[in-house]
Formats: structure tokens, sequence, C-alpha cells
């Protein structure tokens, strides 16, 4: 089983502290809602699960230790941005399959072809594959950002605001998709402010996409950001006493 470990991460830029303490763990198949108004640490988490950012702590995937075995092991963590990083001039099926080259450069073509073929049908995009990037819908363009990261079997999956921008019927879509990549072995991890949009309806009852909820919060004597809870998210809602994900916004 795919596990992801975040062992007491303490993350700064010079003398000033953004993270301290951070500590939780992940394991494949879960969806993972991370939540905290703006200066609370969450694009630095990111950055320091990416090891894009210099941290202290340890981050351990599958057993291994990530910044110790950063070279061999940084292809199996992807990440989509916010904001659309694609060339817009050129179609979803060409850039998926550039992506599929420099990711599976040892794989023939016919098998990037393959793989390139099943996300396409598994993200829904397949019918709009010859389409510029530019020509698509918001909503599409973040489907074909979600598409080109899934080409290399990533085992951990990040997503910047994958519903920014898009009406709530998107909203859910998008996040049954990310829902159904979990569920292919998969760690999902997504910042979000409108985490109570990603809910399917089962027998007339609304349950949550989300198994767990990271909660980051600023301290308000060292200014840097602490984990505030991890958990269910029953509990989350039950420790901050709301009805709503987005109410611990107002809480913390």
């Amino acid at each position: 089983m795919a596990m992801l470990e975040v062992k007491d991460l303490y993350v700064s830029y010079g003398m000033i502290a953004a993270l301290k303490g951070i500590s939780f763990e992940v394991n494949e198949g879960e969806v993972i809602a991370l939540i905290g108004a703006n200066g609370a640490g969450k694009t630095t988490l990111i950055r320091a699960i990416l090891g894009e950012s210099k941290a202290e702590g340890r981050i351990i995937l599958n057993g291994q230790d990530l910044y110790k075995n950063f070279k061999n092991m940084k292809s199996q963590i992807g990440m989509v941005p916010q904001f659309l990083t694609l060339r817009k001039n050129d179609t979803v099926r060409n850039t998926l399959m550039d992506t599929a080259g420099i990711k599976l450069g040892s794989c023939t073509k016919q098998e990037r072809e393959q793989r390139v073929d099943n996300i396409l049908e598994h993200v829904g995009i397949k019918e709009h594959q010859n389409k510029l990037i530019g020509q698509l819908s918001g909503g599409q363009q973040k489907k074909a950002a979600v598409a080109n990261q899934l080409v290399g079997f990533q085992k951990v999956f990040i997503c910047d605001e994958p519903d920014s921008g898009l009406d709530a019927a998107s909203r859910t879509q998008q996040m049954e998709i990310l829902k159904e990549i979990s569920q292919e072995n998969k760690i999902v991890m997504v910042i979000t402010h409108e985490p109570d949009d990603a809910v399917q309806v089962i027998d007339g009852v609304k349950k949550s996409l989300f198994t767990k909820v990271i909660v980051l919060a600023r301290n308000s004597v060292d200014r840097a950001g602490h984990l505030a809870f991890y958990g269910s998210v029953e509990n989350a809602l039950a420790f901050f006493g709301v009805s709503r994900l987005q109410d611990i916004m107002i809480e913390i």
C-alpha cells in the first residue's frame, strides 16, 4: 500500500518560519482536502512535498525518504497548478504525447499511444483530443491539465484549486474525476476554497468525496503555519463546531 508520511516538517524563509511541526500520514486511495486561510502555508506545504522548498523534517513515500532519493523519486509526485501552463496553440493529444515521450521514454510508441488513449477516455476529453488547448472551455482545460499529469503513473497527485473558475456542476465533475484517480492506488491532495462542492449523492444522502481534511492555521504568536486539524470530514466538522467545511475558515 502506498503511503505518504510527513514528519515534523519545518520550513523557513531566512529568519521567518513559514511552517512548524507539520506531521500526518496518508494512505493510497485517499482524497485529502487541504484548507486554510491565505498565509497559513498551504502552498509552502505543497512545495515542500514537491521538493521545491527547502525543508527540515522528513517526507517518506513508500518507505523511502523523498529528500534523500529525490532524483529517483520526484517523478512519483505530480502537480496540477492553479493556472494553465499548457501550450494553448497545441492540440490536447499532441500535448499528452509530448509528455508521454518525456515520462515514458522506455515504452514503445504504441504503448505511449495506448496510455494517452486510456487517459483521454478516463478524464472525459477524448472527443476534444484534436482541439487546440486554447479552444477548450475553462473546465475542459482543467481536465486537460489533469490528464497531462496522469501520463507518468505518479503515486501522489496534487492539485492546486482544480475547481477554481468553474461552475458548481463542473466543480463536482472535476472532483469526481479526482476521486476516481485516487481509487487507482494513488494519493490525491487538493487545495480548495470550495470543499463542500465535492460531494456525491448516494440514496439521497450527500457524502463528501474527501476522505480526510488537513487544516492549516497561522499562529498569532509565531506567525507560522501549524497543523490545526487532520482527520475525517465528519470529525473536522465536529471539532470546529460547524456544518460546512467552508465555515472552518471563519473559525480559524
